[in-house]
């Protein structure tokens, strides 16, 4: 696993050089230290000069999104005029800690989600619904249409530049102490999940009590019984070490969750246009490759899970929890309020999604 992410990030590293227009500059890598986090996070950018950045992550080191966000900050370090950290495991805060700092100006990267980002688009929400997706391949063609570019333009106007939305981070499964195989089996179950109203919604209609819960809280709930389980990408299962506090994994694949990398646009702003186009260019390369890391560790962590923490992995019926959430995509409480089997049909109509 070493070996290939160090493949993975010397390849990210050699893209970088065409983004940049420019040879390899002798910048070393940022360092992940919270000090140094801190200090970019809170400095201005400084027009022509070195643009300081915090790329900020909730996910533990060893998660594909982490690995993505240490890739992006060394690429941008290449170019010669960032000084760019990535910040992991919620050192900087939640997600929502994150986008409000980026909103106020400060010099960050949040990776949020498409749940999320609907509070300020409501349409991009669809992305997150309940298997609206069936592969990571069919999210190939997602930024070349004329509906999500359509959303990043009003994300624009709320203030929030949308960079790339090309950051996969998996498909997303029951984590507990108990055989998932139908929704029935999840009643009574405290479930850990995003406090959007996509996912609470969403987790509460497959028959848990979907229970909101930052991310950095999630394992001591666990283990305390304030929650009994969660639902994370198997990447994040792995970082997060819940194989630890928990011996069933129930692959039901529900939310296709993706990374929507985000700044302020007021920061965005101050930058120069060329440190604009590597910030612009380099993310929508170096998030790219995590479809890849995805599906190797999918295959990996699982592996080690079973093989070493003696974790049992359920496969159950789908059907079952596709049919108990269809209702969702015309309940204006978690689509609020659009048409989503209307705009369903027309982004796959857009895609290429038969």
């Amino acid at each position: 696993m070493k070996k290939w992410i160090a493949l993975l990030l010397a390849a990210v590293m050699a893209l970088s050089l065409a983004a940049c227009g420019g040879s390899a500059s002798s910048t070393p890598a940022a360092s992940a230290s919270s000090g140094a986090g801190s200090a970019a996070a809170q400095a201005p950018a400084q027009g022509g000069d070195t643009a300081s950045l915090t790329i900020c992550g909730t996910n533990g080191p060893g998660d594909t999104q982490s690995i993505a966000h240490e890739n992006f900050a060394a690429a941008l370090n290449e170019c010669g005029d960032w000084a760019a950290v990535a910040m992991v495991s919620s050192e900087m805060g939640s997600t929502d800690d994150v986008l409000e700092q980026a909103m106020a100006g400060a010099p960050v990267i949040a990776a949020t989600d498409p749940a999320r980002l609907a509070s300020y688009v409501p349409e991009f929400g669809i992305l997150m619904m309940p298997y609206m997706f069936d592969s990571y391949d069919q999210l190939d063609s997602l930024m070349d249409t004329a509906l999500y570019k359509e959303w990043v333009a009003k994300l624009r106007e709320q203030g929030l530049v949308l960079l790339t939305n090309n950051c996969i981070t998996g498909f997303r499964n029951y984590v507990s102490n108990k055989q998932v195989l139908v929704p029935a089996d999840l009643n009574g179950l405290k479930i850990r999940t995003m406090g959007s109203a996509i996912a609470v919604n969403s987790v509460n209609a497959m028959g848990a009590i979907a229970t909101a819960l930052n991310q950095s809280e999630a394992y001591n709930g666990i283990e305390t019984g304030v929650v009994d389980g969660g639902e994370w990408q198997v990447p994040t299962i792995y970082s997060l070490r819940m194989y630890e506090v928990c011996d069933h994994i129930s692959m039901t694949q529900h939310f296709l969750l993706t990374g929507s990398i985000v700044c302020g646009a007021a920061w965005y702003d101050s930058l120069t246009e060329q440190q604009q186009k590597e910030l612009s260019e380099l993310a929508v390369k170096c998030y790219g490759e995590t479809k890849e890391m995805v599906i190797q560790a999918e295959k990996d962590y699982v592996q080690e899970m079973v093989d070493k923490y003696g974790v049992t992995v359920d496969e159950p019926d789908k059907d079952a929890f596709r049919e108990a959430t269809a209702y969702l995509y015309s309940d204006d409480a978690t689509t609020g309020g659009v048409d989503f089997e209307a705009l369903r049909d027309e982004l796959y109509s857009q895609m290429g999604i038969a």
